[in-house]
């Protein structure tokens, strides 16, 4: 859609809508198609997307971002959000279809079976074909070249393929599970990191670990043994 067409499309709703003291603008977004800013009172439009797309898809997205200033901050897309939403003619879904027309980006991933992705910034984690599999699958990596040459990889990145590739060639054995009567020490970071205690009950994915706080249910993975046995002070 031209985007004079567009941008008096989207005043005209704004407009019906009561969007006073609201104003339009469009930026060169090129992952979503539109944003409501609460605090400067403004609907955005990606002008790379909106320009490939026709008025019928124009039109819901500007309704999309129209219900959220209706709506208010507090409610993303929840009930209150999709019902104002479908009140005033938009479709009401989250998203614009996976289907509808998308910018390339520089960065051009292929995985092992040739199917294709791109990213308009460098890749910092690393992403499986989505193709070849529903879920993160080691054996359709994407391989990632810039404007058609390969140069090198964020730190982050690197870090991360070598970890999975060393899980891969060396798995880790499975944790011996601990017996009820071990000492242990309580990993991450919530209140309770760092406490020693007693296994006193074993499940089948959680210990029930006495503590000086108390008895906690704790995840396996939240654990670990070796916590020293307390002492009684002379």
């Amino acid at each position: 859609m031209d985007l004079t067409e567009a941008g008096q499309l989207a005043a005209g709703l704004m407009a019906r809508h009561r969007l006073t003291g609201w104003r339009l603008v469009f930026d060169s977004a090129k992952t979503r198609a539109g944003v409501c800013r609460y605090d400067r009172k403004e609907i955005g439009l990606s002008g790379p997307l909106i320009s490939l797309y026709d008025v019928d898809r124009v039109t819901d997205i500007v309704l999309h971002e129209i219900a959220h200033a209706l709506a208010g901050p507090r409610h993303g897309h929840d009930r209150v959000w999709k019902a104002t939403a479908r009140r005033i003619g938009c479709s009401g879904e989250r998203c614009v279809p996976a289907d509808a027309p998308g910018v390339d980006g520089p960065w051009v991933g292929v995985c092992p079976a040739g199917h294709r992705t791109t990213a308009h910034r460098r890749p910092i984690r690393v992403k499986s074909c989505r193709d070849c599999a529903t879920g993160f699958d080691a054996s359709a990596i994407y391989t990632w070249s810039y404007l058609g040459e390969a140069v090198p990889m964020d730190p982050r990145f690197e870090a991360e393929l070598a970890r999975i590739r060393a899980g891969r060639s060396a798995p880790a054995p499975a944790p011996v599970p601990l017996q009820v009567g071990e000492r242990v020490r309580l990993t991450g970071t919530g209140k309770y990191a760092g406490l020693a205690g007693t296994v006193v009950k074993r499940g089948r994915t959680r210990y029930q670990v006495q503590t000086g706080a108390g008895l906690l249910s704790v995840a396996f993975s939240a654990v670990v043994r070796g916590a020293p046995a307390a002492r009684n002070r002379p």
